[in-house]
């Protein structure tokens, strides 16, 4: 059986493929070519690469780069944006800062100029123009404060009253309150001696000698004023009215009354046995005032100096006489 079917096969050309184990043959015929990937010709493929233009990739690369400069360009237009708009709001918060300080310093003036006419006899720390005095608060986008000192709370020493023995007697008793070695007080009074008057109480680090821990010290008692001047009793601290008076019995008795009255008159004195020292009034006329300003990412803050003086026709003069700004910038 098996033997006709090969011959069988064999007479209509078809081959036998090898047994499989397990299995019957295949079969396939000898002139039926297997079918296999189709592959493109030398010529064809050489003709592909001849229609490729030799700029493409140029072309590709030019694309690319235009494209990054474009973003570059776009990214700095949107930086320099973004930078105009902060700088802006940096000037306007400066501006808004700015019409603060000046308005702390305008209600200071105004108050400064009633009192001239309401009470000239007196300035304590109980008249309406030390209530100006403002402690930090809130404001949109920032914070104010105002803080007021009487500048002739303390001692000044272009003050008349400072020169010659009184005056050497008065440093002496500040050094030895403050416990500073000796020679601080003889070196301020050689100082004091000569003809220029003092600009700064800093100056004595240099005209006299003295370290900046020392000259930190004495701004407790002492201060500098462009002219002689009187320490006011009403809004002196007590460690100054102790060194003028050189009696602490004396002394305190003063501090009592202030406190209780809430002011010092020339009748306390009289009351209080006790002799005005050289150098001591009730009044003022020259002040100080510091305003401190956060509007946003600004900072602010200015000292200036007030002087009250009475003008042409017995007018009152009020006026910032000399400002400083110790710090602007951001916090």
């Amino acid at each position: 059986m098996g033997g006709s079917v090969a011959a069988a096969a064999r007479g209509r050309g078809v081959v036998a493929a090898p047994a499989q184990p397990g299995g019957g043959g295949r079969y396939h015929h000898p002139g039926r070519r297997q079918a296999t990937a189709p592959r493109r010709h030398p010529a064809l493929r050489a003709a592909l690469m001849a229609a490729r233009d030799p700029q493409d990739g140029v072309v590709l690369i030019n694309v690319l780069v235009t494209l990054a400069l474009a973003s570059s360009v776009l990214y700095a237009m949107i930086s320099l944006s973004d930078l105009s708009i902060t700088r802006s709001q940096r000037f306007s918060d400066a501006g808004q800062a700015q019409a603060l300080i000046a308005a702390g310093e305008a209600s200071l003036i105004s108050a400064l100029t009633r009192d001239m006419a309401e009470a000239p006899q007196t300035d304590n720390l109980s008249e309406p123009w030390a209530q100006v005095a403002q402690d930090p608060i809130a404001i949109a986008q920032g914070s104010f404060s105002l803080s007021i000192q009487d500048a002739q709370s303390r001692i000044n020493l272009n003050s008349n009253a400072m020169r010659g023995a009184l005056g050497a007697q008065v440093l002496t008793r500040v050094g030895a309150a403050l416990d500073l070695p000796a020679d601080v007080a003889a070196r301020v009074v050689a100082r004091l001696a000569q003809q220029q008057v003092l600009d700064r109480l800093g100056d004595l680090t240099a005209e006299a000698g003295l370290t900046p821990q020392e000259v930190a010290q004495l701004s407790d008692f002492l201060t500098v004023l462009p002219n002689s001047t009187d320490v006011n009793l009403n809004t002196a601290p007590p460690h100054v009215i102790g060194v003028l008076t050189d009696n602490p019995v004396q002394a305190a008795t003063l501090i009592a009354t202030r406190d209780r009255n809430g002011l010092l008159t020339p009748q306390d004195v009289v009351n209080a046995r006790l002799i005005l020292p050289p150098g001591a009034g009730f009044t003022s006329s020259w002040f100080g005032v510091t305003v401190s300003v956060q509007v946003g990412q600004t900072v602010q803050q200015s000292t200036a100096l007030i002087q009250r003086a009475t003008g042409p026709g017995d007018r009152p003069s009020v006026a910032v006489v000399a400002r400083e700004t110790p710090f602007r910038g951001r916090p």
